[in-house]
This record gives structure tokens, C-alpha cells and sequence, in this order.
């Protein structure tokens, strides 16, 4: 097991490749990472939230990546993600990130909480374009006001040491699996912000990059 997160971790930070992994590189963006109070499948980004008893206010977050376009490359289908990396930021009041969870074992490289370079075991595939890929615990003191959660384009480490990347203006990276022969592709994709105890009116337009997949080329269309 050991091996298999190295050889994942190693595709996804491509500063460590080895000419042991095969390797297709950046193959633009298809997805968006979405954030919902609620688990799942049907997602809620935006929410009010009273403070509890004890004067904090506890807010359940998960990252979802949907939108994901089903493409094939050498007639083999691009199944799931068996690696990501994203940086959470929380904007318009301090949160503390409590617990950060996945649905799978990990290996974990990002070095704090609300940051993800985590390698799956065996792999999440997607269930009609979307996949969760991971929950945080939030504590807020009192009740926060206007909260956003976006994600952080130049907090992905990979990015910046991948060909064609830098200039794509992604949100966040995911690799394929080993059962589809595409861990070493790196997917970008975009982001819709979430809004807690917003008083204004919520901009749910999805942020995207400027990179598609169909303009790398590498894949075509399932």
C-alpha cells in the first residue's frame, strides 16, 4: 500500500516523477469543485447557521468535484481520481478547520489542514460526473457573518511545476487511476464559491480556468 500512495504522490507532485511512471501531463481542465453544507449528492452552497449554546458555530463543509465530462484516450475510459490537490481559503471571518476527512485511506503530503495533495487507495471513481473528495469540521466563534469559501489558485504546489499549467488558471488538480491507465494525466478544474450567513446576494457562477481539456487534446469525448 505503501508503494501505491508513493507512485500517486509522485505523478501528482511532479517535482519527484520518476521515469518509472508514465506520465501525460497537464490535460486541461474538466470539472468544477463544488462546496455543499450538506453531504450529498444534492448540494447546498449556501447556508445559515446559528451559534450553538456555547457561543461557537460548528458548519459541516464538503468538496465535491462535479461537471466532470466522461472522456476516453486510446479507447480506455478516464474512470476516476486517485489523486487531488486543493487549497481551502476561508474569507470574511476566522475559521478553524477541526477535522479534515476522505472517504478512502490516504497519504497526505499537504502540511495543513485545509490543504489537500492526497493520494487515494484504490481511487474514487465517478458516479455520474462527480465525486466527493473530502469533509471538513469548521469552528467559528460566535456567529460569522458574510463567510465565503473559495478555493486558493496559487496555493496549488503542482501547478507551478507542470508544463502548461501555470497559465491555465485552475482551481484545483486530479489525477486518473491505475485501473482506467491514466494516473499519469493531471486534470485541473474550476470552483464555485459557498456563502455562510451571507447578507448579500451570493454569486454561485462557477470559476473557471482558461485550459480546457479539448484544448490540450489529450482526450476525447466518451
Amino acid at each position: 500500500m505503501r508503494r501505491y500512495y508513493l507512485m500517486i504522490l509522485v505523478t501528482l507532485v511532479t517535482t519527484l516523477l520518476t521515469a518509472s511512471v508514465a506520465v501525460a501531463g497537464f490535460c486541461g481542465e474538466n470539472g468544477v469543485v463544488r462546496f455543499s453544507f450538506e453531504e450529498g449528492p444534492d448540494l447546498v452552497p449556501v447556508a445559515t447557521i446559528e451559534a450553538a449554546e456555547n457561543g461557537v458555530t460548528m458548519v459541516d463543509l464538503y468538496a465535491w468535484l462535479t461537471d466532470v465530462v466522461p472522456l476516453k484516450k486510446n479507447g480506455e475510459a478516464f474512470l476516476g481520481t486517485a489523486a487531488f490537490e486543493l487549497k481551502l481559503v476561508i474569507e470574511g471571518s476566522e475559521g478553524f478547520i477541526l477535522k479534515q476527512e476522505y472517504l478512502q485511506p490516504t497519504r497526505q503530503v499537504g502540511k495543513e489542514l485545509g490543504t489537500c495533495i492526497v493520494g487515494l487507495n484504490p481511487g474514487l471513481n465517478f458516479k455520474d460526473g462527480a465525486v466527493q473528495l473530502v469533509h471538513w469540521e469548521i469552528m467559528f466563534q460566535g456567529k460569522p457573518e458574510d463567510v465565503v469559501f473559495r478555493l486558493d489558485p496559487e496555493g496549488l504546489f503542482t501547478c507551478g511545476q507542470t508544463e502548461g499549467c501555470p497559465e491555465s488558471g485552475v482551481s484545483a488538480l486530479y489525477t486518473g487511476t491505475e485501473s482506467g491507465n491514466s494516473i499519469g494525466a493531471i486534470f485541473g478544474a474550476g470552483h464555485q464559491p459557498a456563502y455562510l450567513n451571507y447578507s448579500g446576494v451570493p454569486d454561485l457562477e462557477a470559476v473557471h480556468g482558461t485550459v480546457t481539456w479539448q484544448d490540450v487534446g489529450q482526450y476525447e469525448k466518451k
